[in-house]
């Protein structure tokens, strides 16, 4: 199985939470994520029968997410939010969520991704040898 396109809609939607951002994420066995953000709290992150990811968080929250005819994936979040990814040209995707914010990302030259949200904060992430992504948030 191809982790790259799941663990980059991972990483756009944690960003998407606007309260936490992955500082670190590696595989675990369940075809999924373990990650800790820079907010003290932490995911875990399976696959789940649609072909996307079902997440837990250490502070309660939940989501769902599976791959959608653009390329990119539907998530639906416990606080009733929602957002579509689609893969865009410069390797990455551009995602739109409920509340009206978006975010872009593209494929770095660390096989990780660059990524801006529409309230002006970005981040840059990089593979690591634990089967995850370490992210730099600005």
């Amino acid at each position: 199985m191809n982790a790259k396109p799941w663990v980059l809609g991972l990483i756009i939607f944690a960003g998407s939470l606007n309260t936490a951002l992955a500082d670190s994420c590696r595989s675990n066995i369940f075809d999924g994520q373990d990650c800790s953000y820079d907010d003290g709290t932490t995911s875990t992150s399976r696959a789940n029968t649609f072909g996307g990811q079902d997440t837990t968080y250490s502070d309660g929250r939940r989501a769902t997410s599976r791959p959608n005819i653009f390329g990119g994936q539907d998530t639906n979040y416990s606080d009733g939010k929602t957002s579509t990814s689609r893969t865009n040209t410069f390797g990455g995707q551009d995602t739109s969520y409920s509340d009206g914010s978006r975010s872009t990302s593209r494929s770095n030259i660390f096989d990780g991704q660059d990524t801006h949200y529409s309230n002006g904060k970005s981040s840059t992430s990089r593979s690591n040898i634990f089967g995850g992504q370490d992210t730099r948030n600005y």
